[in-house]
Formats: structure tokens, sequence, C-alpha cells
């Protein structure tokens, strides 16, 4: 059936507009995304293929754009469209749950460890805070490095003054189980220390995580000296 063959009230754009958003369906709401569908079927028979497809709407936030595009009537357009709304939606998820306050270096290490846990390749973190030290966003910086060195400060900074972060701390694994900093984590760690100061920006602490250990540049009072 055609979608210029419904009622006109039926139509999901006109009831939305009559009875609120909240009174369409799945399927409904679906198809206002993809607006159209082909000369086969209307754009409410294929949300409906979609949802199927995906394995219901539960599934749906899982899905991939290669998933997407194989389904008949899915082309880039419309599987962008999807994943936005899809990647849109946990971002409101996200942003409604309390806030984590990272006050002291077990927490930090607790918040994170379940990125890190296994991990054959070393990765660092770069974790945002306010003033009041809670998580303003969490983000993987780097894969694969053979020390932290390896970091650009450049864009360490960069992405904290995007999310106006006054406070930050720097998480990275060490693959090798580990924790102890070797001489190029202490000298890159002294380094982005001095010019987050330099910006009126506090670096927290550095967390390095080894086999169920962690090491804190913080309560090791690597640098209590330098302030």
């Amino acid at each position: 059936m055609k979608l210029k063959e419904y009622p006109v009230s039926e139509l999901p754009r006109e009831k939305a507009l009559e009875q609120g958003i909240q009174s369409l369906s799945n399927v409904e709401l679906l198809s206002l995304l993809l607006r159209t569908g082909s000369k086969e079927e209307s754009v409410l028979e294929l949300s409906q293929r979609v949802i199927n497809q995906a394995g219901g709407l539960s599934e749906l936030p899982s899905i991939s754009y290669h998933s997407l595009i194989q389904i008949k009537g899915i082309k880039k357009a419309k599987a962008i469209t999807l994943l936005a709304s899809v990647e849109l939606a946990k971002r409101l998820l996200k942003s409604s749950e309390p806030k984590v306050t990272l006050n002291h270096p077990t927490k930090i290490y607790q918040y994170i460890i379940n990125e890190l846990l296994f991990e054959k390749q070393e990765k660092v973190y770069l974790l945002c805070l306010n003033v009041r030290l809670e998580v303003i966003q969490s983000k993987l910086l780097f894969i694969g490095s053979n020390d932290v060195s390896i970091m650009a400060t450049n864009e360490i900074f960069q992405n904290i003054l995007l999310c106006g972060a006054k406070r930050f701390v720097l998480v990275h694994n060490h693959p090798s189980g580990n924790p102890y900093p070797s001489k190029e984590d202490i000298i890159t760690t002294k380094k982005i220390k001095e010019m987050a100061k330099s910006l009126e920006i506090t670096l927290v602490d550095h967390i390095i995580i080894g086999d169920n250990k962690f090491y804190s540049f913080e309560a090791n009072q690597v640098f209590m000296n330098e302030d």
C-alpha cells in the first residue's frame, strides 16, 4: 500500500502534528527519518523491514553501516541518517546519567578499567573534567604506541579546550602488565603538566594500568615539589 493511499490523518507527519509525536509507533517514527520508500513498497513497509532485519528495535543501536546498506531500499543517505539518530539517542541517554566524580586515583581506575581490561595494545585515554572533578568527556586518543611519549601534546590540549575542561586526567595501559612508569612516561607527563599550567588547566593525575594494579603520578607525588 502506497503512502498516498493512507488516510491523511494516518500519515505519520500529519498524525504527529495532530496527536503529538508520542502517538507514533516505532515504525512510524522510523519512517519520518527514512522519508521515502520505493516503487515496490511504502516508507512504512521499508521501516518495518529495517526493524525486522535488525532483529527488533532493541537491536537497532548496534547495527552497522555495512549491515544497513545491505538492506534493499537503504542507501548511503538513509543509512547515515539512521546511524546519526541512534548516536544522538545514545548521547542523550549518556547526558542524563549522574556525573561521575574522579577525586581519587582508585575512582579513576574503576571508571576506566573496563576499557583497558585484557588489552594487548597500548591505549591512551583523556578524561576531561570540570572544576568539581566531574567527567565531561572520555576520549580514546591513541592506540598502539610504544610508550606515552608518542602522545601529541597539541592534540591533547585541542580536545581539552574543545570540551571546555579546566581539569583533566590521562590514562594509559602497559600491556606488559607492569604499571610502573618508564623514563619517557615521566618526561612526557612533566611536559604535559607544565603546558597545562601555562594554559591555566590542571593535570589532576596520570594513571598507568597494568595487570590488576595501577600507578598514580598524583598518589606517588612525582611532581609535588615543582608547583
